[in-house]
């Protein structure tokens, strides 16, 4: 039998459907970690918002459960989020960002800076500037 290289090992994996499920628990649980640290909240806080154990969010957190779709929501609405689902083209590299919808309009915030700084709000600023 001939070894196989890291490369087509995992050439191999990703064609079983158990490898695109164990990545996708992944991310979720990176993801609500770093959700979770950012509101700098305690696994107790969370726990007692959940209504659940600190040693289940031990394994959520660990990507050792088996998410349903409730469980998801649940768990990002806990840390003050919502769940979003994305499909992709199967050759995409996918980066979310996230766009933050203020109460004042941006070019009102932008009107304010610029009236500090006491030029008119109809200049425009010079891109080689």
């Amino acid at each position: 039998m001939a070894i196989k290289s890291f490369k087509q090992l995992r050439e191999n994996l990703e064609q079983h459907d158990y490898f695109w499920v164990e990545r996708a628990k992944l991310n979720f649980s990176i993801e609500l970690n770093r959700v979770f640290k950012q509101r700098k909240m305690t696994q107790q806080e969370l726990a007692v918002r959940m209504d659940t154990s600190s040693s289940y969010l031990t394994k959520v957190f660990r990507g050792d459960t088996n998410f349903t779709i409730e469980t998801m929501v649940k768990l990002a609405r806990a840390v003050d989020g919502e769940l979003q689902i994305h499909i992709a083209p199967k050759q995409a590299k996918t980066r979310w960002f996230d766009v933050v919808e203020s109460k004042q309009p941006l070019r009102h915030e932008v009107g304010k800076e610029w009236a500090k700084s006491n030029r008119n709000p109809d200049e425009r600023i010079s891109a080689a500037a």
